[in-house]
């Protein structure tokens, strides 16, 4: 819908001195928290950069036609010292590969895909890399690669099909068409229940901790039934009246959080104790999972929201139609801080926006301090797309490349500075 909103409109010497104690070494960097930019170029090219634009390792060189580097994803920690990024590549002949790029070492790894990966979602872990796909005349196709012992299984098949990774790596919750899913990770193998949960207008689920998931149902007389079982028909109408709930899978208990006017979004912050909800005809509202209460954020359109690291403050992009540009902002809780408005890049628009619930949980425009954001945008219509770091006590973003799309390395959360 967002994207429809943007497009819809026109866009010497030694002298004698004291002796001085000793410094005290600081401590180590922290190996698992780095602070660097991945960069998607109009070419293909898949870079890694610092945040002052200085080039740290070319993952990938520029592309010819015909062989993009689709949706390149950081791994959200290292595994055996590695720190990965997946990417998928179309190779000569035709075939698809997915692509992990070390970002210590620069050497990657590819592994064939039996149909063209899109999306990519690694487990908190970052020992499998879940990816959708589809194949010509197909639907969509959910796959698992376990890079460790080299295989790609697909396991579940629907369209629409949107999903989050259980905090313990080993189930994913899915939203597929009308019905919602635990696929549950078993050894080496997968199996899938579908839960009777009466799904609504919403795209991504979300797991807040162990068996607490959030979801969206239609208003209607009656409980919703939750646990595993065999899943209900969801309504149709966008425009009815919802429910977001907050559900604990194995005990079986629902909360109703909000009442809804029709199809929304929603994200939960890192803590598990707050939620961002967006309902297509606004506003944007965070709700308190744990005593309840609401805030209204902004009355405005709202392109895309995310919390920071730490989940003390969301950043939201609110739409300006006319100038068919976003304006960025940030809550802390209390106060807003507002940004210059810049014109997205046309991949951001047409690949991101319309599905940002589902990358927020996957990627992350905050710097692991969540004391900068970073966007990708032109100066001017028709210019070139650049990458725009926007830090929190500065007025102006700063320029650090070229690019269609960037996204800031995450943080483990057990690890964020601050936390």
């Amino acid at each position: 819908m967002m994207m429809a909103l943007l497009a819809c409109a026109d866009r010497g010497e030694p002298e004698d001195v004291a002796p001085q104690p000793e410094e005290e070494t600081p401590p180590a960097a922290d190996p698992e928290i780095l602070d660097l930019l991945l960069v998607t170029g109009s070419d293909g090219r898949v870079t890694v950069i610092d945040p002052d634009g200085t080039p740290v390792r070319e993952l990938r060189g520029p592309v010819g036609p015909g062989h993009p580097s689709l949706q390149p994803t950081w791994s959200p920690v290292s595994v055996d010292g590695r720190r990965l990024v997946a990417w998928t590549e179309l190779g000569e002949e035709g075939a698809f590969s997915i692509a992990l790029g070390d970002v210590n070492t620069g050497v990657t790894s590819r592994y064939p895909a039996p149909l063209a990966p899109f999306y990519y979602y690694w487990s908190p872990d970052a020992t499998l890399l879940a990816f959708l796909g589809q194949n010509a005349f197909s639907p969509l196709e959910m796959g698992v690669l376990d890079y460790r012992r080299d295989s790609v299984e697909m396991v579940a098949t629907g369209q629409p099909f949107y999903f989050d990774w259980r905090p313990d790596s080993r189930a994913i919750l899915a939203h597929v068409s009308e019905a919602m899913s635990l696929l549950t990770l078993a050894g080496e193998a997968w199996s899938s229940k579908d839960i009777p949960i009466r799904p609504g207008r919403f795209q991504a689920p979300a797991w807040i901790s162990g068996d607490r998931i959030l979801f969206v149902t239609p208003m209607s007389q009656g409980s919703v039934k939750v646990g595993l079982g065999v899943a209900r028909n969801a309504q149709d109408d966008a425009s009815a009246p919802q429910r977001l709930k907050l559900s604990d899978l194995e005990a079986g208990s629902v909360l109703t959080l909000a009442d809804l006017g029709g199809a929304a979004i929603f994200e939960p912050d890192p803590t598990g104790k707050w939620v961002a909800v967006y309902e297509y005809s606004g506003p944007l509202r965070v709700f308190n999972l744990e005593g309840g209460g609401e805030t209204v954020v902004s009355e405005s359109q709202v392109a895309a929201f995310q919390w920071s690291p730490v989940g003390d403050r969301l950043l939201f992009m609110e739409v300006d139609r006319q100038a068919r540009a976003l304006k960025p902002r940030v809550w802390d809780g209390r106060d807003t801080l507002d940004f210059p408005s810049f014109l997205p890049s046309r991949v951001w628009v047409v690949q991101y926006l319309p599905f940002w619930d589902q990358y927020s949980r996957s990627l992350t425009l905050w710097s692991p301090k969540g004391d900068a954001f970073t966007y990708p945008g032109m100066p001017t219509p028709n210019a070139e797309d650049q990458i725009f770091v926007q830090r929190l006590d500065e007025p102006e973003p700063t320029t650090v490349g070229d690019g269609v799309f960037a996204s800031w390395s995450p943080a483990p959360r057990d690890r964020v500075q601050g936390s």
